[in-house]
């Protein structure tokens, strides 16, 4: 059972920021008629394109990692028991992706979190559950052990480099040999389509895919007792931690690692910075292996965090949106738009979560027995 060890008072401090709801950008819709990113809630820059999804390594001796400060949505959560996280980076499109790495195995969980959102699976081998899954589902993922070289490349000797990684443009260029599209499956999609114009001003029907996250450019805020709150450590298991720390300048959470170091982009050397952190908590079970976790994605508690202010939410699979979220009260909310970090706890794994408030008071404290 989850166990909410200490919760602070509300800080009234923060009302005024509450009445003012999350912070805008030139590239937030301002037509709510437009279609919107699904994975951010934002303009929409790739129509028709498909979004991909790599997974990438996090164990504590992975310091170098590339594309993570430009993904759209990070997934992280322990897929086994023992283990250290891996990092799953989605972008908005193939042609979006940067240098991305060090990838490493697919992960079923992953998949089936975005699934909704028909992301190109990208991934250097993959273990049973996700094979079967993929194989299940007739998908297809891009696969280092299968295209090799062609679409991903290593410092060192292939057969044992710790190191591979790969890019949109490289992706792009096997994907007519894998027999895939970089286009939306306009069949799948064509249940939620969205009407634009093109350059002649003549009307186009664009296929529209699910949001993961119930984003608005305006949001429908819980009331307005948030709790202050600055930093954060999600502890999965002995061999991972993953930790933020709020930045009033940006209003946005900068990662980083478990020693405090901050979690660098090796793409562009900076922090990599998120608007929204949502840490869900699931039940979980051991698979037949005894190593691989299963996950209940279909409702749990949690926190969400923006602005420097916490809420304690609920969450349930959605029919419009992957996640569905509500406030303690029972009352359905919608998210600000922009970049999110989404973590699944165990409960079955010891795993924990620590947020403390700018004055350094401990708000929260949650272990799973």
């Amino acid at each position: 059972m989850k166990r909410i060890w200490t919760r602070a008072a509300a800080a009234a401090a923060l009302c005024a920021v509450l009445l003012s709801g999350c912070s805008f950008s030139s590239e937030i819709l301002s037509d709510h008629s437009a279609p919107a990113d699904p994975l951010t809630g934002q303009a929409l820059q790739y129509p028709g394109e498909r979004a991909a999804a790599v997974v990438i390594d996090n164990a504590p001796a992975s310091t170098v990692q590339w594309g993570i400060g430009s993904a759209s949505v990070v997934l992280e959560a322990q897929t086994e028991a023992d283990a250290p996280t891996s990092l799953c980076l989605a972008y908005p499109a193939v042609s979006a992706m940067p240098t991305v790495g060090p990838v490493t195995l697919g992960q079923d969980l992953y998949w089936r979190l975005l699934s909704g959102q028909q992301v190109l699976p990208v991934q250097r081998g993959a273990g049973q559950f996700a094979r079967n899954y993929l194989d299940y589902y007739n998908l297809r993922a891009v696969d280092a052990l299968e295209v090799g070289r062609n679409a991903f490349t290593c410092d060192a000797d292939w057969s044992s480099a710790p190191l591979w990684r790969t890019s949109g443009k490289a992706v792009l260029g096997v994907l007519d040999s894998l027999n895939l599209s970089s286009q939306l499956d306009e069949l799948a999609a064509s249940a939620s389509s969205a009407v634009t114009s093109d350059s002649t001003g003549a009307d186009t029907v664009l296929p529209t895919l699910p949001a993961l996250l119930p984003q608005k450019a305006e949001p429908r805020l819980p009331e307005p007792d948030a709790e202050d709150a600055a930093a954060v450590q999600v502890h999965f298991g002995t061999q991972s931690t993953t930790a933020f720390a709020y930045s009033a300048e940006s209003g946005t959470y900068g990662m980083l690692h478990a020693d405090g170091t901050a979690q660098l982009d090796a793409n562009t050397g900076t922090q990599a910075q998120f608007d929204n952190l949502l840490i869900l908590f699931s039940s979980s079970t051991l698979r037949d292996d005894g190593r691989t976790l299963d996950y209940d994605l279909t409702l749990g508690g949690g926190v969400w965090l923006n602005g420097g202010r916490l809420w304690h939410i609920t969450w349930t699979q959605g029919t419009d949106s992957t996640f569905l979220f509500y406030d303690s009260d029972g009352r359905q909310l919608s998210l600000c738009t922009g970049r999110s970090y989404l973590a699944l706890v165990s409960s079955v794994t010891g795993e924990e979560l620590a947020v403390q408030s700018s004055a350094g008071e401990e708000l929260l404290a949650h272990t799973a027995a």
